[in-house]
């Protein structure tokens, strides 16, 4: 079956006013959908008109969201529009199988606010926004489909929608379409708020089982649905983003958003507020992060912490207080300076005094007892600490403390006792004491 130049593959849906099609375009080679006038509605003139006057109207849209419409055409009293074949699923299915997060959902509204928006500023008022006209393409993308009955702003117009027409599907209509008024596009916004509602708690505002046409008429009218953040919905739904909805389902349609813009907008900041809460939440409420596991890390990083603390302490004590400049010796202690011999400073001043030989009963016993050293044994060695320490006239020093040490070990030793003389007579005791006293500082 053809319809023009366009090969039919397989029906696709039905709609109020036509029947789509999957069909091929054999001149570019490519697939379209094909939307045909239902056959019930093929005698209507003013219907015909109205579909193929639409039509040309909608394709002077180019929007990423809106669907694209290649051709307009009639064959044999079937009229038909070739459109952009989606790829893609309605939305109302994925309603049925599945729920979305509260960032996809609002994600979706802001899209479909904004490409209400071109449409609006173009003109166009869709007048039938519902779940099954939005498609839901690969990353929560939106196409936004049949213009059916949309009404074109067009003061040069003479077909227009006459008062006390009711056009739309009664779930998803404004209050003023329901009584017949005249509509712009604030009812498109009314219609967006019904979608949101019930894609956030999961069930439609108005209406529901049982429900007959007047009373689901009634319910638009008259009663206000309960908000989404008080429903439990599978999604929760923070109060920002909530009186976003509730106030698109305003009855009176000044009350509500003017503009698919503002609607965005909103939407956009309430979502920024629940960012902005969200780290105020307990640490032990985030996901994946259990309280207990949260306390043994920070106890643990806790005790690294002092740890490491302790390891710098000590590490600082060693290098800057192991080495310390000694208590000075009292001023009685210290040798005084003489022309040949300054006087030395506090440190080397107290190391000579720590190395001074004993008194003259032990010196004389040492001189007795100890065999004579070698000379090079007890030379200053030039990597000794006090030579490190930069202290160069402790050298000095310590050369002329060593060579008093030598002269008092290598004095010749006095006559024995059995000779009728002491060990050591008292003009060599003295003078060997008195030159030792005299040199050592």
């Amino acid at each position: 079956m053809n319809y023009g130049r366009y090969e039919i593959t397989k029906e696709l849906g039905k709609g109020s006013m036509g029947v789509v099609y999957e069909a091929h375009d054999p001149r570019i080679g490519r697939v379209v959908a094909l939307k045909v006038l239902r056959q019930d509605k093929a005698d209507d003139e003013v219907l015909i008109k109205r579909f193929l006057r639409e039509a040309k109207a909608i394709g002077r849209l180019s929007h990423p969201h809106i669907v694209t419409i290649h051709d307009v055409g009639e064959d044999n009293g079937n009229v038909y529009i070739a459109m952009e074949f989606l790829e893609g699923r309605p939305l109302n299915e994925l309603i049925r199988e599945q729920r979305f997060t509260i960032a996809e959902i609002v994600d979706m509204g802001i899209q479909m606010a904004q490409t209400l928006h071109y449409a609006h500023e173009k003109g166009v008022i869709h007048r039938d926004i519902k779940p099954s006209n939005i498609i839901i393409q690969p990353g929560c993308r939106i196409k936004i489909t049949d213009f059916g009955i949309a009404r074109v702003e067009d003061s040069t117009a003479t077909l227009q929608t006459q008062t006390g027409e009711i056009m739309g599907t009664p779930a998803y209509m404004s209050p003023e379409q329901v009584v017949g008024k005249p509509v712009d596009r604030r009812t498109d916004i009314f219609s967006l708020g019904v979608v949101l509602y019930e894609l956030s708690t999961g069930r439609r505002p108005f209406g529901g089982p049982g429900k007959t046409l007047a009373t689901l008429f009634n319910d638009i009218m008259q009663e206000n649905p309960v908000e989404p953040a008080a429903v439990n919905a599978p999604a929760e739904v923070p109060a920002g983003v909530s009186a976003v909805i509730m106030k698109c389902l305003s009855k009176n349609a000044d009350e509500r958003y003017q503009t698919g813009q503002e609607v965005a907008l909103a939407l956009q900041d309430a979502m920024a507020e629940k960012k902005e809460e969200a780290p105020l939440q307990p640490a032990a409420q985030e996901k994946g992060r259990p309280e207990g596991k949260r306390s043994r890390v920070v106890v643990f990083l806790l005790i690294a912490a002092i740890a490491l603390a302790a390891a710098g302490g000590g590490t600082y004590y060693y290098l800057h207080h192991r080495v310390r400049t000694q208590p000075q010796l009292p001023e009685a202690v210290r040798p005084a300076a003489t022309a040949s011999q300054p006087a030395l400073p506090a440190p080397v001043q107290q190391q000579a005094v720590q190395e001074a030989p004993e008194p003259a009963s032990s010196q004389a016993e040492a001189v007795s007892q100890e065999p004579a050293q070698p000379p090079s044994a007890q030379a200053p060695d030039s990597e000794s600490p006090g030579y490190k320490e930069g202290h160069a006239e402790n050298h000095e020093q310590e050369a002329q403390k060593e060579t008093t040490r030598r002269q008092v070990r290598t004095k010749p030793r006095a006559p024995s006792p059995e000779a009728g003389s002491s060990p050591v007579s008292g003009q060599d005791d003295a003078w060997g004491i008195g030159e030792l006293r005299d040199r050592t500082p």
